[in-house]
């Protein structure tokens, strides 16, 4: 009887050894043994449609930065380094695909965390499928006043671009160096980020003493232009600034030079910015500006251009920089948490502040949960785009002016 009562006791003790053991190991993180197999991520991109020719800088960017950190063994989760495996859907340019990508993402998948879209329609589409199942998500291509006009509360979602408020001045301050009759006309969309640019422009422009003469607004997609074009030259503008997708910029100047109506500067916002643009209108396109927000001026910057050239074959845009940084501002984040908890991860991504290619980022600063880019004016220039105009710091060539 007495040895049957020491058997029965040792066994409880090791019970309560295993059990207090695998307490521990659960209150350190992930054990040798339960650290998961990958770390999955992934992101909702267009790379058909309307928006894919932002779509394939997003790919490269995404894939370049995971590809990093996979080459360097992955992430370390408890006491071991995790492989990241990206997942990217297309999104076909539709907020609706957007929105069920990024669900299929989180449900299906079991992604972790998530990356953006290109553009406020279909990066708004999948934020709040991020925020709604509360999983991090980190993007850029979301003008910061377009991002906030969806929620200004975001618990789970970060946003890495310009502020509109500073970025809708810079054509005027360009054009302040210039001679014009400093009439405006303006063409913009009804996306978000159209309202919201068109709004700031009409409120900028008698503070800079120009008068917008002549404004339409008009539906994506549109494809006839005419009667608003004859009622810019009507209005006599000698400026046009304009914020619409890459298809649409290109039917409108395309429609503008067969009307004969050449303004002495142009600003093409969003559209004129892929090279896509220049390359569908060649030397007609010379001299068109277009807001920036990033140049490769410094070595690290050289080298991600030149890295893209020749993995690509393509000409650069400042777009692989911030998709490249939203995806490295997570990736960090997940490290420094070393757990694959939503809470631990977004704790991380908003204590980011940190000196990345595309300049600081700090989601502190200003508005809730953004981090902004300063902008520049770019010009296009022998099939390339120049710094022209830069309050923040150096430039790249003369402005040509008036449009050739």
């Amino acid at each position: 009887m007495v040895r049957k009562g020491r058997w029965k006791k040792r066994v409880l003790m090791m019970l309560c050894l295993i059990l207090v053991g695998g307490m521990l190991a659960g209150c350190s993180g992930f054990g040798q043994g339960s650290a998961p197999k990958e770390i999955v991520i992934g992101a909702s991109i267009p790379m058909t449609g309307a928006l894919s020719a932002f779509g394939s800088y997003e790919k490269w960017g995404y894939e370049t930065a995971v590809k990093e950190v996979n080459d360097a063994g992955g992430i370390q989760i408890g006491n071991r380094k995790v492989p990241v495996k990206l997942i990217l859907y297309d999104d076909e340019s539709r907020p609706e695909k957007a929105t069920s990508n990024v669900q299929r993402l989180v449900t299906r998948d079991k992604a972790v965390a998530l990356l953006g879209s290109a553009t406020p329609p279909l990066v708004l589409a999948g934020a709040e499928v991020a925020e709604r199942n509360k999983v991090p998500f980190v993007t850029g291509i979301a003008p910061i006043r377009a991002f906030l006009s969806a929620r200004t509360d975001w618990q789970y979602v970060w946003d890495i671009f310009f502020d509109e408020l500073n970025m809708t001045q810079v054509p005027f301050k360009v054009l302040d160096q210039l001679d014009t009759n400093r009439k405006v006309a303006l063409f913009t969309d009804n996306e978000a980020d159209g309202v919201q640019m068109g709004k700031l422009w009409n409120e900028y422009a008698p503070q800079y003493n120009y008068e917008i003469v002549y404004h339409a607004s008009f539906p994506v997609g549109t494809t006839d232009y005419g009667d608003m074009i004859r009622r810019a030259q009507e209005a006599g503008a000698e400026i046009v600034i304009a914020q619409m997708i890459t298809p649409d910029t290109i039917s409108l100047w395309k429609q503008m030079e067969t009307l004969g109506y050449k303004p002495k500067a142009a600003f093409l916002e969003k559209g004129a910015e892929p090279v896509e643009f220049y390359e569908a209108l060649g030397k007609s396109a010379e001299g068109v500006m277009v807001s920036g927000y990033w140049y490769p001026f410094t070595e690290e910057g050289k080298q991600l251009r030149d890295r893209f050239e020749k993995e690509t074959g393509n000409t650069y845009s400042q777009h692989i920089a911030d998709t490249y940084v939203a995806a490295k501002v997570l990736l960090d984040a997940i490290a420094r948490a070393g757990s694959l908890d939503a809470e631990d991860i977004a704790k991380a991504i908003d204590e980011t502040d940190k000196e990345y290619v595309i300049g600081h980022i700090n989601f502190k600063k200003g508005e809730p949960h953004t981090s902004e880019l300063p902008t520049f004016m770019l010009q296009w220039q022998n099939g390339d785009t120049q710094v022209v105009f830069n309050e923040h710091g150096e430039t790249t060539a003369d402005i040509i002016f008036p449009l050739p």
